[in-house]
Order: structure tokens, then C-alpha cells, then sequence
């Protein structure tokens, strides 16, 4: 197969490389992180049965992602603002069995999966253009490399994207506001909401999200709907601890003293993430030898977990219409076919479920769906 460029080392990008390395064909991948350890990854996802963990286990990886996941994950207590615990689900509550695996774990299990030397780190895409019948992607050190398939697996901020599409990441109206406890007390308030799993109180378009890692630390998320900010991009460090602890001790005034005081367990520093979602229906314009997968193709917010497991599948299925397809045009039109009427009614579930999670009349909406094992 003719020189493949893969943009991005993020899980779909790394399981797509993976999957054409095990049929034998090399590719490069480029991410503009300087290494494997240049920032933290997050918190823990779910795979799902029929999306992630059939990508893992077409990767060859299913007996290293269960040694690293945790079932237990699945546990999930709801609360409301007054820390009243409302509902409590398990694994067996849930339609299937989707366990738990960090994100940093995730990503160093594919990437220990490549060859030496596939992704090439610092490579900072600075533009993708069409050079004859190739592509140039042309680097931010001024270098530059060609292809002749580019896939596109750069995130929200694609540089891929429009090469087969105008429409760009429209703000939901809520943003995240992250932090992390990274060794809480085993006797603290957030680690009796969180338990081995999740913990989410909520209350009229607020809530708090708590989630436990592998390595005890805790993920805290408060999530709100307000203005977008354009003075914050995706990712913006908070240096102000104090400041936003007083600014969200504010804005929850009316929940108990005891839930506002998860906010001091949090270490700095607390970071902004406003969320983004695609167009549910999407009509990508012709192109040849470019296509995309995972965030970049079809972003939305994280609420329902289906964010990384279909940007793995998104991988599966390219790996499939490429092998299937000699002609590598005709594969990726078939791939972005299926991708694309696969993404619409998932993408229309789950910004409905981001509207139970901040819901006027608070938690229970959500907790009738909780109840009856739906997402």
C-alpha cells in the first residue's frame, strides 16, 4: 500500500496504526507532544463490547487490557446536592459489561503495541495541502513530509477536517471545569461519593462528576451550563486555584457545605474544557485520499462514554474497508459511508443525554434511565 500518514496519538489514531501493522503495512504517526509522558491523559472510560473491546481485541491487546481494567469501574453512585444518596448501580445493572480502563493505560498499551519509531513525536501539524496527486503535511519546524493516504485522527482542532468538510465543532453551552485529587484520604468526603468507581450529584443544570482511577487518584469535574469563554480554549490551565474555588463555591451556594468541600481536596491545577459536538447528519464534500476518525470526524460531549469507544471502532472499520477495497479511494468512501449513518443517531443519544445530566428539574430523568440500564 502507497505511504500512509496518520495525524494524532490519541487512541483512535494509535489503533488504526496498530491494526495496519498487523497486516504487514508501515505507517507514521505524528503528534505534536514532545513524548509519550508530555502531559497527563485524563481519567478512566468504558469500552463497550461491541465497539472498543472488539477493537482491542482485533489489535491482539485483549489479554494486556485485562490486566489493566477494572469492573468495578462500572460502580456508580448518584447523589443530590445535598450529598443524599439516591441510587447506586452496578455492573449488572448496566445492558452490557463495559469495565474500566484509565486513558494513560489505554494509550500505553497501544503504544507499546507499535514498532520503535512509528510515532514520531514533536511533529506539530502546521498545515495539510494537496502537492500533484499526494499529500504535503507541512510541520511547524518548517520540515515537511508526503502521503499518499492522510488519516486524520487530530482531535477537535483537526487540520484534517477540512479538507472534506467546512462545518467545524459548535459549542454545546456547558463547560467542565477539571481537577484531580491525586492521593485522596481513604476517609474523605470524595472518596466516599466515589467509592471504586463513579460518583454524580446534581442539581437544576449543575453537577459534579467524581470518577476513581487505577491509581486511587480521583477525576473531579464540575459541569455547568454558561456563555462559552473566548478567552479559554480547550485545555486552559486555571493558575488561580483560590480564585476558582471561591467563583465555584459561589455558583454552589445552595448545595451542602460538605459537596462544595470536595472542591478544596482538589490539588491545582483545575482546568477549563468546554465541550464541542459535530453535527449529528454530516455530508462530507469529495475528496481523495484524506479521511478521519475519532474527534476529528465527529466530536461530541463525553457524558455517555461513546467518545473514545467509537473513534476505536472508527479505526476497526477503516482497517476493514481497506483490506476489503484494493482501491484505496473506494475504501475510504465506503468506510465514511457506514462511519458517518453509524454516527448520527449516536450523536443525536448523546446530547440527549447531556441535557439529563443538566437538567432544569436536576436528577431524575436521569435516574429513571439509570434505573432501567440505558445510557
Amino acid at each position: 500500500m502507497s505511504d500512509i500518514a496518520i495525524l494524532g496519538a490519541g487512541p483512535a489514531g494509535l489503533a488504526a496504526a496498530r491494526l495496519l501493522h498487523l497486516r504487514g503495512i508501515d505507517c507514521a504517526v505524528y503528534e505534536r507532544d514532545a513524548d509519550r509522558h508530555a502531559r497527563t491523559q485524563g481519567g478512566s472510560l468504558d469500552l463497550g463490547t461491541e465497539s472498543g473491546l472488539r477493537t482491542i481485541t482485533a489489535c491482539g491487546l485483549a489479554e494486556q487490557f485485562e490486566r489493566y481494567a477494572r469492573p468495578q469501574g462500572q460502580h456508580t453512585n448518584y447523589f443530590d446536592r445535598h450529598g443524599t444518596l439516591l441510587l447506586a448501580t452496578d455492573a449488572e445493572d448496566d445492558d452490557e459489561a463495559r469495565p474500566e480502563i484509565d486513558r494513560l493505560e489505554l494509550r500505553s498499551m497501544l503504544l507499546d503495541s507499535l514498532p520503535a519509531g512509528t510515532v514520531r513525536w514533536g511533529c506539530e501539524v502546521a498545515d495539510v495541502s494537496r502537492i500533484g496527486d499526494r499529500w504535503r503535511i507541512a510541520l511547524s519546524d518548517g520540515e515537511h513530509v508526503d502521503a499518499d493516504l492522510v488519516i486524520g485522527a487530530d482531535g477537535i482542532n483537526s487540520r484534517t477536517r477540512r479538507l472534506v468538510t467546512d462545518v467545524v465543532p459548535a459549542y454545546t453551552g456547558v463547560t467542565l471545569i477539571a481537577g484531580v485529587i491525586a492521593e485522596p484520604r481513604p476517609d474523605s468526603y470524595a472518596a466516599s461519593l466515589v467509592g471504586e468507581g463513579a460518583g454524580l450529584a446534581f442539581a437544576a443544570d449543575q453537577a459534579f462528576l467524581l470518577q476513581r482511577n487505577g491509581d486511587g487518584s480521583i477525576q473531579v469535574y464540575y459541569t455547568q451550563r454558561r456563555a462559552e469563554d473566548p478567552r479559554r480554549a480547550v485545555g486552559t490551565v486555571l493558575h488561580d486555584p483560590a480564585f476558582i474555588r471561591a467563583e465555584l463555591d459561589r455558583e454552589l451556594a445552595d448545595w451542602s457545605p460538605r459537596m462544595r468541600g470536595v472542591l478544596d481536596e482538589v490539588e491545582a491545577p483545575f482546568v477549563w474544557w468546554p465541550l464541542y459536538v459535530m453535527p449529528a447528519r454530516q455530508t462530507w464534500r469529495e475528496h481523495s485520499g484524506v479521511t478521519l476518525v475519532g474527534d476529528a470526524a465527529h466530536v461530541m460531549p463525553p457524558y455517555s462514554g461513546q467518545g473514545v469507544n467509537m473513534g476505536l471502532l472508527d479505526a476497526l472499520e477503516l482497517d476493514g474497508a481497506l483490506s476489503e477495497h484494493p482501491d484505496v479511494d473506494a475504501a475510504v468512501a465506503a468506510y465514511e459511508k457506514s462511519m458517518l449513518a453509524r454516527m448520527e443517531p449516536m450523536i443525536g443519544a448523546t446530547t440527549a443525554y447531556e441535557n439529563l445530566v443538566l437538567n432544569p428539574d436536576g436528577p431524575q430523568a436521569l435516574l429513571d434511565l439509570a434505573q432501567t440500564g440505558g445510557r
